[in-house]
């Protein structure tokens, strides 16, 4: 009966993973440096930087969140005029004080400076 609880508490930990395990999410490092943008920003002076960052993506137009773990985000944004979908995702580093920016295109082979301007745009509002 023991190894039964066990099996079913291990299996659950992989389908519900804990909220101290997406605290330390590493972001990915952009392949295509013509349409992604990659930044990591020192937030000690801020005193709840996730949810800050979480409140200006909610109210920032053509910008949804898909997926909230613990301290990682990923959002889509839509453009303006040709309504493609790029990926935002931002990861919180409690233990550093470290917000891990990411803004990429999925299609194209330039994104015209749409995920710096993005970025510029989040940091210009949070410092």
């Amino acid at each position: 009966m023991k190894i039964f609880f066990l099996a079913i508490l291990i299996f659950s930990s992989f389908l519900f993973p804990s909220s101290s395990f997406a605290s330390h999410v590493d972001l990915n490092p952009c392949i295509q440096v013509s349409h992604c943008v990659r930044e990591e920003w020192d937030v000690n002076n801020i005193e709840k930087p996730f949810e800050e960052i979480k409140t200006i993506i909610v109210n920032t137009p053509r910008t949804k969140i898909v997926e909230i773990n613990g301290d990682y985000l990923h959002a889509e944004a839509t453009t303006k005029w040709m309504k493609y979908i790029d990926d935002l995702e931002v990861s919180f580093l409690p233990e550093s004080k470290i917000l891990l920016i990411r803004s990429e295109s999925r299609v194209g082979e330039s994104d015209l400076g749409v995920n710096q301007k993005r970025i510029n745009l989040l940091k210009s509002k949070m410092f």
